[in-house]
């Protein structure tokens, strides 16, 4: 599948899938605001099950077009049928590093999908990945975007828009709340001098 291909077939739901990743970053952000007691592979796992939860949401009215499928083995995709109701594209959320390459647990089954292969039950259908990226400071999503995969790397790139209103995340603190302490500091000045004209 190539770029066209896969814009003709995803455009209609662009802003869906947008919209439901950021919502899912803020929801994150909102239960979790001193999120830096999670490794990186806990935040990531809760994020993943965040965005899931809210493409469900997002998809459900568009049903039995587009659905939700959980593997036994915890992988999950959003499936987009073609008007004779086979699975033609299957969706694969992942978090994308500073180049665009979606990180993923080094799985038998993740290793064969970051490849660019297919699915046993889903032969005919072509996997493509929806990551995300954040900014430096892991604040805020800093871009969504669509990609084909292939030996591990993107093939093509599709950016999508993100929400207005709703790329911006409220800036909460990373750090935890401070029991006051007992002991106090004292400053002592032993002088104290004034600079410029003075009235």
């Amino acid at each position: 599948m190539n770029e066209d291909q896969a814009h003709r077939i995803l455009k209609p739901y662009y802003e869906k899938l947008a919209g439901a990743i950021v919502r899912s970053f803020e929801t994150y952000r909102t239960r979790y605001p001193h999120r830096t007691i999670h490794q990186r592979r806990t935040a990531a796992n809760v994020m993943c099950d965040e965005i899931w939860a809210e493409i469900v949401n997002e998809f459900d009215e568009d049903a039995p077009r587009v659905r939700p499928i959980e593997q036994s083995c915890g992988l999950r995709l959003l499936g987009i049928a073609a008007a004779n109701g086979e699975i033609e594209v299957l969706l694969w959320f992942k978090k994308f590093g500073r180049n665009k390459r979606p990180r993923s647990m080094p799985t038998a089954r993740s290793k064969q999908m970051l490849k660019g292969g297919t699915l046993d039950m889903f032969d005919k259908a072509v996997t493509l990945v929806v990551g995300y990226q954040l900014n430096v400071d892991e604040t805020r999503i800093r871009g969504v975007s669509i990609c084909r995969l292939l030996n591990g790397r993107g093939e093509w790139y599709i950016d999508l828009d993100l929400p207005e209103g709703l790329s911006k995340v409220v800036q909460l603190s990373d750090r935890s709340p401070q029991t006051p302490s007992k002991s106090r500091v004292i400053v002592r000045r032993t002088s104290q001098k004034r600079f410029g004209n003075e009235s």
